[in-house]
């Protein structure tokens, strides 16, 4: 390596470190600003892939440090699922409190009244969790259509998320999330639909897609 060569190589490593060094700077900071400690509402919207994975995925994140989770389904639940199944067969449901709505998708079942009767039931498991203070994290999946199609009554599912117990933290997963929700929200992710192997005629396969 000529010289000048080497010159160029050793400044542009100090140049790197310089950078990380603001960057170390900037995150320190963050994190010495960041010091209240509280549950959490976060808000995972948007129509692409991987909302109830991710949600599922905090669930076992929770878990590994040793906190009591409740999850409540909504809209799904008559098709198994690899995240129910881990549950059911590694740890048993006794470590997670759970409940399915088991009415599957709307535009399958077509019945309102029973839909409705579904998710006020489905309602009733999710409103004792968030009222429950041993539960540290609790998982609303697919709850932002139960609001879309006012099966269940937004200022009551308001009032019930912010009554919870201070330390513990929700997750509401789901499509088209009212403006409500994005109010209540501490954390909001919106996962987009820029590309899907479905559209191009891929079956969903298991362990991928449910």
């Amino acid at each position: 390596m000529r010289q000048w060569e080497s010159e160029m190589e050793e400044q542009d490593k100090q140049k790197h470190s310089e950078r990380m060094q603001r960057k170390k700077a900037v995150v320190d900071a963050g994190i010495e600003k960041a010091q209240i400690e509280r549950g959490i509402v976060i808000l995972i919207t948007g129509n692409g892939k991987g909302k109830t994975t991710s949600g599922f995925g905090t669930v076992y994140r929770a878990l590994g440090h040793g906190h009591q989770c409740g999850v409540v389904q909504f809209i799904k639940g008559t098709q198994s699922t690899g995240e129910v199944t881990f549950l059911q067969q590694c740890m048993g449901l006794a470590t997670v409190q759970y409940h399915a709505m088991a009415t599957g998708f709307t535009w399958n079942t077509q019945n309102w009244d029973a839909d409705k009767a579904a998710a006020d039931e489905a309602w009733s498991h999710a409103r004792r969790l968030l009222q429950d203070e041993s539960v540290q994290l609790v998982l609303l999946d697919e709850l932002t259509y139960m609001l879309k199609y006012k099966f269940l009554d937004m200022e009551d599912v308001l009032s019930t998320i912010r009554a919870r117990p201070e330390g513990q933290t929700v997750i509401i997963t789901g499509r088209a999330a009212r403006p409500e929700l994005h109010e209540i929200a501490d954390t909001i992710s919106e996962i987009a639909d820029r590309k899907h192997a479905y559209k191009a005629g891929v079956k969903a396969q298991p362990g991928i897609d449910f």
